[in-house]
Formats: C-alpha cells, sequence, structure tokens
C-alpha cells in the first residue's frame, strides 16, 4: 500500500488575483499563503480482480477508468495511464468539500504524489504542483494558480504570478509570525460552489487586493505583525465588495460576533477561499481562549491549527 499526503492552505492576501482573468488584464497576479497542520491523504493498493474501487463519500466500483465519476481520481489516472486495477481511498482530517482551503488541489497533489511513485516516478514537488494544477483545470478551469503551490510547496511564503511564465516565483518568509499569533478555523457551512462565486467577481474591483500584498510583504518582513493583521481585516471588508456571493447569512452571523471580541484578544479574521461558505479564519493573540468569550455551540467547529511543517509525503506500508 502507498498512502501520499498534502497539506491544505490558507491565503491571508492577495486572492482572487491569482485567476486568470485577472493575471491576464493586469500582467500579473500576487498572494502570501501557507499550508496548515490539516491534511488529505490518498491511498493505493493493488487488487487481484478487474475492479477499481474508489472509496471517498461516496463508493465507486468500475471496471473502466472512463466509467470514474470522481474527477480527481479520474483524470490522474488517465494521464498516467493506469490500467491495473487499484483500491483507491480519499479522505481529509477535516470536511473538505467547499471548504476554501484548496482540498481540491491538495487532493489532486496527493493523488500524483501515490500514482507517480507507483509507476516508479521520481516527481519533484514543483513538478507536480504544475501538473496538478494542468490536470485540476480539466475539470474545474476557474482555479487559481495559488492553489495547488500554496498547498504542495512548503513554507510561509510571497507568491508571485507573471503573465509570461508558468512557473511562480516564490519569496520563502520566517515563520516568527506564528510565534506571536495562534489561528483557528470556525465553520461557516459547507457545500458551496467556488466556480459560482468565482464567475462573480468583478475584475475592477480586485486590484485594491493585489495592493495589499505589496503592504503586507513590508510588514512581514520588517516584523510589524499588529500592521499585518490590520490590513489582513481591511483586505477581507474589500474582497467582500468584489461579489455579492462571497459573505453568506452563516459567514455574516459568526463576523458580527467576532466584531464584538476585536479589542479583547482577536487580532483579525477573513474567509478562507472564494466565499459562499466554507471556513472563517480567527488570527488571536497566544494568551486568547476565543471559546470563553462566545456563547456555548458556537465554537462546536473550531479547530486549532498551525503552519504546516510536514509538506508534501508520501509512505510505502
Amino acid at each position: 500500500m502507498l498512502i501520499a499526503s498534502c497539506p491544505l492552505r490558507i491565503s491571508l492576501l492577495g486572492g482572487s488575483t491569482d485567476l486568470e482573468d485577472f493575471i491576464q488584464e493586469h500582467n500579473s497576479g500576487q498572494v502570501i499563503s501557507f499550508p496548515v497542520n490539516l491534511y488529505t491523504y490518498v491511498a493505493i493498493n493493488k487488487r487481484h480482480d478487474d475492479i477499481f474501487l474508489i472509496q471517498y463519500a461516496k463508493e465507486e466500483t468500475v471496471t473502466n477508468i472512463s466509467e470514474i465519476k470522481n474527477d480527481v481520481v479520474k483524470v490522474v489516472l488517465e494521464y498516467f495511464n493506469i490500467n491495473s486495477p487499484l483500491t483507491i481511498t480519499l479522505t481529509s482530517d477535516i470536511p473538505s468539500y467547499g471548504s476554501g482551503l484548496a482540498a481540491s488541489s491538495s487532493f489532486m497533489i496527493s493523488m500524483i504524489k501515490v500514482i507517480s511513485s507507483y509507476k516508479g516516478l521520481n516527481l519533484s514537488d514543483m513538478e507536480i504542483c504544475n501538473l496538478a494544477l494542468k490536470l485540476e483545470r480539466k475539470f474545474n478551469p476557474l482555479v487559481g494558480r495559488q492553489d495547488t503551490v500554496g498547498c504542495g510547496i512548503k513554507g510561509f511564503k510571497h507568491l508571485f504570478f507573471d503573465k509570461k511564465s508558468n512557473l511562480p516565483q516564490i519569496k520563502l518568509y520566517n515563520h516568527s509570525y506564528f510565534d506571536n499569533f495562534s489561528l483557528q478555523l470556525i465553520s461557516a457551512g459547507q457545500g458551496r460552489k467556488s466556480t459560482d462565486v468565482l464567475k462573480s467577481l468583478q475584475l475592477d474591483k480586485r486590484i485594491c487586493l493585489y495592493e495589499d500584498v505589496d503592504a503586507g510583504d513590508k510588514f512581514i518582513q520588517s516584523g510589524d505583525y499588529d500592521e499585518l493583521n490590520s490590513l489582513v481585516l481591511e483586505a477581507w471588508i474589500k474582497k467582500k465588495k468584489t461579489s455579492s456571493l462571497i459573505a453568506n447569512s452563516d459567514v455574516l452571523k459568526i463576523e458580527a460576533k467576532l466584531e464584538h471580541l476585536m479589542n479583547s484578544g482577536i487580532a483579525a479574521y477573513k474567509l478562507c477561499g472564494a466565499g459562499n461558505g466554507g471556513y472563517m479564519l480567527v488570527i488571536k493573540q497566544k494568551d486568547y481562549h476565543i471559546s470563553r468569550s462566545l456563547d456555548p455551540g458556537f465554537m462546536g467547529t473550531g479547530i486549532d491549527i498551525d503552519i504546516d511543517n510536514r509538506g508534501l509525503s508520501l509512505w510505502d506500508l
């Protein structure tokens, strides 16, 4: 049995400037992001019959790859020309559909890692990320450039995407930001389709999100993390104005409660991903326990997280 895992990712600043419409219009996009210690997993093992058994939230039993309904599994098996029957199991540390944490890209990377290893190929992490973006766009053409490299490449980083190049420019930061603040995710409802939100984004209202990355980069390099957190919150307010679909009722309900805690330990918050559900990121002072300040049940889906230090991994069992 082979098992691969890949982190999920969070972008602090610049989300939606990595989409192709923005890059083509403005010649570049940029994001500040980091992978987190929540993971997707793909396990495969050989079978001795003529069946492909695919297990995830659903279960598929097929004899031909063309019959597979799971897009991630199907496009990877087709690309690597897999003919031998396999059992393939996909799982993750949190409910992943519509999470806003690039779960589909993370699953794609895990799937490529495990299948390429099964084929005896030794692909670099960047090669896997580039291939993952290419394959995911076969069924999700609006996926941004940040998602695969944000998940598959370790570190707190600035990602710059040039119109003339398929390869991102990556600048790594030290991790001292995470020594000063703790992070938590609050569920804002699952099941939204990011495609609907991405189609609704107004191009001209996203340029300010690009400019915020320049400011954030300076704050990180100078260690001015209070200013960085203020910028993250301001950028979230700006992002809501790029589409009426971003902030649904669940998001607004959580935001209203968090606003009351801004002077008592919460430094910033923002919704992860495209919007209309997923997870709200809360940035807190290290000694602050948010659950003590909220009504019972509000933090039932709260998840403490940190920056990933494991990266893309493989186990041969």
